[in-house]
């Protein structure tokens, strides 16, 4: 069972784990759309805005190019992009396996290419790059190429009908050090005593980086990869 739970970080003053009683305030308001509800939602972002965590990233998803048509929408719950290939049959009935490349915006830009006539050549695209709405692809596709795609994806916000993450399963300090950071805002007791904002802050993005660290390692396995420093820094290479 989870160290910690939507109900219980929600919960009034009585209840242990909860932010009101971290805090010590019995006037911030419980359960779905509280205050510590804003809290605990604030503290969500700020920690996925900064880890990349192998938990947070999805199996293969599967879709098809549009002949002539460069641009792929980006998932609504993508934080960004992890591995795209090419991969299935194509719609001429043969089979096609490539990996693009990330690079940047410009380069894709630059390797548009066109007929005489300005119209852009349709070919098999190799490499791409990513804005707020679409997966940019460097060539337009002269076929329906099948593909696979693999992102970081932003975790449902937790709530009354999802009560759990792996941050409340596996990293409840991480999420706690983070609610008290966002709490001190909160108490306008900011730099005072017990809500310390500073305080919380440095243990938060402590906390932050043993996890990045953590799933960082767990990529030892791959053969010749760097060794991950483990002291007070997110993956240095040694």
């Amino acid at each position: 069972m989870s160290a910690l739970t939507w109900n219980i970080l929600t919960g009034t003053t009585n209840t242990a784990g909860a932010i009101a009683r971290w805090l010590n305030k019995s006037t911030l308001t419980s359960g779905t759309g509280g205050d510590a509800d804003l809290i605990l939602q604030e503290a969500l972002g700020w920690i996925f805005a900064r880890l990349r965590h192998w938990k947070m990233l999805t199996p293969p998803q599967n879709g098809t190019m549009v002949v002539g048509n460069d641009q792929i929408a980006v998932p609504d719950d993508m934080l960004e992009p992890d591995f795209i290939m090419i991969a299935g049959l194509a719609s001429d009935g043969n089979f096609y396996q490539q990996e693009l490349q990330q690079k940047p915006i410009n380069t894709v830009y630059r390797a548009w290419a066109y007929n005489g006539d300005g119209t852009r050549i349709q070919q098999t695209p190799v490499i791409y790059s990513f804005n707020e709405s679409y997966i940019q692809l460097d060539q337009q596709p002269d076929l329906a190429y099948p593909y696979v795609i693999t992102y970081y994806q932003l975790p449902a916000a937790l709530s009354n009908d999802n009560p759990t993450n792996f941050l409340t399963d596996f990293y409840p300090r991480l999420l706690r050090t983070t609610c008290m950071m966002m709490g001190a805002e909160w108490t306008k007791e900011s730099n005072q005593g017990q809500y310390d904002r500073t305080y919380w802050a440095q243990q938060s993005e402590a906390e932050l980086m043993q996890a990045q660290t953590q799933s960082d390692r767990a990529r030892r396995a791959i053969v010749g990869a760097p060794e991950i420093d483990n002291r007070d820094h997110i993956g240095a290479f040694w």
